[in-house]
């Protein structure tokens, strides 16, 4: 892990998981990258430092509830105290709220947003001081259902389209200290919550999940459907060098199932 895209930076990223957030976490480390890893489920990201730290990169794990703001400035504090510096922060925390709108507990839309959204916000303005510092970058990872809308999944999708926002008014404001800030709109990826979800709709439609992804296939123009750790590579791309030119973006990272004007 001597070179690579991200060698010498401190990549810090919230809500980390079993799908992008883990294989985003390995992909920062292959590039050369120290990483501190935030959520809520302790055991699950100190699991993922130690698959960093056993081949040979360096890695924090920091329980964070991003709803906190004490949580928001403890990973920060605790990435800058032990890497030194920070260059890079990818906000990846969700609340998914599922349900259609005539039902729904608006309650649950807005704690929601108190973690895509603002729980964003709070980390990036606690990360400020360090970015001013490395000329750094934020990229905040939300969902093609911020485009076209997907069947409840209304306090989600939502809460994604104000980080949307909340890229683009970054961008404008911290552009000027030389700080990039973009966002990655995933669509479906192949990994371990897909499959998951794919098995409880199969068994209450009755179908196989076979039926499901040739259903889910058809509506992709690359007819597959693009792999976790694929998705994680567009994300390495815009905290690289090679997005250094790029800023206020929200890049669509789906296959094609969506294709903005």
């Amino acid at each position: 892990m001597s070179s690579g895209l991200l060698t010498g930076r401190t990549v810090v990223i919230s809500g980390v998981g079993p799908g992008l957030g883990r294989k985003l976490a390995l992909q920062c480390a292959e590039q050369g990258a120290t990483v501190a890893l935030g959520a809520r489920s302790a055991g699950f990201i100190e699991s993922v430092a130690s698959e960093i730290e056993a081949t040979g990169g360096h890695a924090l794990s920091v329980p964070t509830d991003v709803t906190n703001s004490d949580d928001c400035k403890r990973l920060i504090s605790s990435a800058a105290d032990r890497f030194g510096r920070i260059d890079a922060l990818v906000n990846s925390a969700f609340r998914f709220e599922a349900g259609p709108f005539a039902d729904a507990d608006l309650q649950g839309w807005r704690s929601a947003m108190d973690v895509a959204c603002f729980g964003g916000l709070a980390l990036a303005q606690a990360a400020l001081p360090h970015l001013r510092q490395s000329r750094g970058c934020i990229v905040n990872i939300s969902t093609v259902g911020t485009r076209i809308g997907t069947e409840g999944s209304g306090g989600y999708n939502i809460s994604k389209a104000g980080l949307n926002m909340a890229t683009r008014q970054l961008a404008r404001e911290l552009g000027p200290e030389g700080i990039r800030v973009n966002g990655a709109l995933m669509g479906w990826m192949a990994g371990e919550p897909l499959r998951k979800g794919f098995a409880a709709r199969a068994e209450a439609r009755g179908v196989s999940t076979e039926v499901l992804e040739r259903e889910l296939k058809e509506t992709i123009p690359l007819r597959r459907i693009p792999r976790d750790d694929e998705c994680a590579g567009a994300v390495i791309f815009l905290l690289s060098d090679l997005a250094s030119a790029v800023t206020g973006v929200l890049l669509d990272v789906n296959g094609g199932q969506f294709m903005a004007n």
